[in-house]
């Protein structure tokens, strides 16, 4: 006995070490914890930025709707206005919104930047996974923005309810990148037998936001194999050698191809076994790119095998490293190994219950 509760407090200290670090890639760049707008029902005006919000009433966020609105279930939207000093140029920024019961779908100045969970006729709740949203530079001014949040609750508690970070970040890892590939990814659990050509034609498939499991997006339960699809336009002047595409962490195997050609995977997906799948969740993917693989415009594919638990490109960064800051990262980033080394320790002794 003595020695299990030995290794739960090593799991409780590695937990507090990792959160630890994590928080530090996060730089605050919008608070936005505290007073938004606030109205039950749904219209889809409200996603305007000039929507008339005379009558809307004022809620705290984070917080359960309840507090304010008790036993109501159902759709209502959040709104909320934010300025920033300057856009940046070269740090991407993400949309902090913590956890949502049950659905939500997020805009920003009208557009739609991502959605967690599934509506109804295809319902799916979120509840349980805190929301990151990619926010395109293009989007933004510097002031008179407006963040539209529509939420549907399906029962219990409603609304943006709780989490640490609400707010607008930006990522000290992405700054590394020169080409930032975070944001909406084509996504299929269909196989398609040319689906990694340029050529192919993905307009029929899903949207899933990279980075986030699949399970977040409305696959919950799913594993198997999936296939995502990126296109991306370089500036001219991109530069063509010594770089690398960095796809952060991914549950569990990948096999990774820019404009069809084949770049690298982590083991090979159709030879394996539970030894060589069981510990590929925890290694940051990042695969040299052959000079002249990349064009001017280009499509990066991805076959993803997931065999239990989460799956898919879940944790950043997402995009093109040049070789020297690639090393630097895969160098000073621990994140992984103390990933590996808690979740190791914690399944050990979880067998104990068993």
């Amino acid at each position: 006995m003595e020695n299990k509760l030995f290794g739960i407090w090593i799991c409780i200290i590695l937990a507090f070490s990792l959160g630890e670090l994590r928080a530090s890639d996060w730089k605050k760049v919008v608070e936005l914890k505290g007073t938004w707008l606030f109205s039950i029902g749904d219209d889809p005006a409200w996603v305007q930025p000039s929507a008339n919000t005379d009558g809307w009433h004022k809620i705290s966020v984070p917080a359960e709707w309840e507090r304010f609105y008790p036993g109501y279930n159902g759709f209502a939207w959040y709104r909320r206005s934010f300025d920033l000093k300057t856009v940046p140029d070269s740090e991407e920024l993400v949309l902090f919104l913590g956890y949502i019961d049950d659905v939500d779908e997020v805009f920003i100045n009208g557009i739609k930047i991502g959605q967690s969970g599934g509506f109804f006729p295809n319902y799916q709740t979120a509840y349980n996974v805190e929301r990151q949203y990619f926010i395109p530079k293009d989007l933004l001014k510097t002031t008179g923005n407006v963040i539209a949040v529509r939420v549907y609750d399906e029962g219990k508690p409603g609304g943006i309810i709780n989490g640490d970070k609400i707010g607008i970040y930006s990522n000290t890892e992405d700054a590394l990148l020169i080409y930032n590939l975070r944001g909406n990814w084509k996504f299929t659990t269909r196989k398609y037998n040319n689906i990694h050509s340029p050529q192919f034609d993905d307009s029929s498939f899903k949207e899933l936001y990279v980075p986030a499991t699949w399970e977040s997006q409305g696959y919950q339960r799913y594993d198997g194999r999936a296939w995502y699809r990126k296109e991306f336009t370089l500036p001219e002047n991109f530069p063509s050698r010594n770089l690398y595409l960095v796809l952060g962490m991914i549950d569990e195997l990948d096999k990774v191809y820019i404009n069809g050609e084949y770049i690298g995977s982590t083991k090979d997906l159709d030879v394996y076994n539970e030894r060589n799948i069981n510990d590929a969740y925890r290694w940051y993917r990042s695969y040299e790119i052959p000079e002249g693989t990349l064009k001017k415009n280009n499509v990066i594919s991805v076959e993803v095998l997931d065999k239990y638990g989460e799956g898919g490109i879940y944790s950043g960064p997402v995009g093109i490293m040049k070789e020297e800051d690639r090393n630097e990262f895969i160098r000073y980033n621990k994140v992984g190994e103390k990933k590996s080394l808690f979740r190791s320790i914690l399944e050990y002794f979880m067998q104990w219950d068993q």
